[in-house]
């Protein structure tokens, strides 16, 4: 047989022994104030010598060639010390330090209480819906596609972020708290401490139900009245900001929760290979991942996950449909998708705009929710295939560096995906 995969048997063999000893699943006392270095490992000898020379650290394998080695006890010098003894350790470094895009525009002010939204000289615009004010679910034909969608199973997307306010009035029942988890702090509590993961969940999903514009006064979410939960999962503090190891643990565990899509709207310039080998374990498992282009107006291609081969990459509009001035662009780019002044909930029970990729990314979230209730069958390729062909063509005609393939476009997924399911 060949030495190679008798090397991975072997230590995919240990990894199920040491799991107990070792506390090698996704809940354990690794956290971002652990002390730690990222190793690459090239044999089972590598993890059972680190094992038996580091008693006072543990190791968390990442994937079959990486893992994580982090003390609660030893300082970083100490740690980087006893590694360095170890024969044959390669690659040794620091997790990668992530955080949310930042915009590089103003915000308007926080809208509060529906119905009665403060307008901008501090009256209350009583008659005024929140659908009213949400002109990325127009844009995108959401509401015209609600009622094309013959839901089969619930839908779950997993909003790996700063976590989700689950409290908030329009986001109860609609998040999946028993399955989240919050691996900056290692409790099962997600709750949100910076605001950012709670506006991306209610712009996927809120709890108000559908009615005419005449009566629908609740902030709704792209997928309407769909079946759609949220698997919280925070690995974002409430700065903003993650780090590598910490991410990739929080995608494989959306991953093994079930989750049928993954929104990623944080990033940063470079590759990094334990997010890359989390996204393809996630992908492997049949979850499609969407990522944020970024906010700095450049090219993607030299960017993380925007990058990555995997995931399906999502870049801003403003509301004439061309390319919002901060958001990044290049051939990594599949759709576009609104991303300037988009109303949604933000933690206590309060309302906000944001601008960014990162909302234009739970839009392009949502749709691919919305196919995947009409056809739980479909593989994340599959998906990415019907949001191209049916994009809605911006730009250059056919595909381009700032529009990809369009703008996404609700109403034409569902009904393409309808068609092909009656065929």
């Amino acid at each position: 047989m060949n030495k190679k995969i008798i090397c991975l048997l072997m230590l995919i063999g240990l990894t199920t022994n040491l799991s107990s000893s070792m506390a090698i699943s996704p809940i354990n006392n690794l956290n971002m104030n652990s002390v730690r270095q990222v190793v690459s490992i090239s044999s089972p000898q590598d993890i059972i010598d680190i094992k038996n020379k580091l008693s006072d650290s543990n190791i968390e394998i990442l994937n079959s060639s990486q893992a994580v080695v982090y003390s609660n006890k030893l300082s970083d010098n100490e740690l980087n010390s006893k590694l360095t003894k170890i024969n044959g350790l390669r690659n040794m470094r620091k997790p990668v330090r992530i955080g949310l895009p930042p915009v590089k525009i103003g915000l308007p002010p926080v809208r509060r209480q529906d119905p009665d939204l403060q307008n901008d000289t501090g009256n209350k615009n009583t008659n005024t819906s929140l659908k009213d004010l949400e002109w990325d679910l127009q844009s995108v034909e959401a509401d015209k596609a609600w009622s094309f969608v013959n839901q089969v199973r619930q839908v779950k997307v997993a909003v790996i972020d700063t976590g989700v306010d689950y409290t908030h009035p329009a986001l109860k029942g609609k998040i999946d708290t028993s399955n989240g988890y919050n691996f900056v702090n290692n409790t099962t509590d997600a709750m949100d401490d910076n605001g950012h993961g709670t506006h991306l969940s209610g712009i996927i999903t809120t709890n108000t139900t559908v009615s005419s514009s005449s009566t629908t006064t609740g902030l709704l979410g792209i997928v309407g009245n769909l079946d759609v939960k949220i698997i919280p999962v925070k690995v974002l503090d409430s700065s903003g900001s993650g780090d590598s190891d910490i991410i990739a643990k929080g995608i494989k565990w959306a991953a093994d929760k079930g989750a049928d899509v993954i929104n990623l709207s944080l990033g940063m310039k470079g590759t990094i290979p334990e997010i890359d080998y989390a996204i393809q374990y996630a992908t492997d498992k049949g979850t499609l991942v969407v990522v944020a282009a970024g906010n700095d107006n450049v090219d993607c291609s030299n960017y993380s996950p925007a990058s990555n081969s995997n995931v399906y990459t999502v870049s801003a509009l403003s509301k004439n449909d061309r390319k919002a001035s901060y958001s990044n662009y290049g051939t990594k780019v599949e759709v576009s998708a609104p991303g300037d002044n988009i109303l949604s909930t933000v933690p206590n029970g309060k309302y906000a705009y944001m601008s960014g990729t990162s909302m234009a990314a739970p839009i392009v979230s949502a749709v691919a929710a919305m196919i995947k209730a009409e056809n739980p069958n479909l593989t994340p390729s599959e998906i990415k295939q019907i949001l191209d062909q049916s994009a809605k063509d911006l730009g250059t005609t056919g595909r381009d560096i700032y529009y990809g393939f369009g703008k996404v476009n609700a109403y034409n997924a569902v009904k393409l995906v309808s068609n092909n399911s009656s065929n």
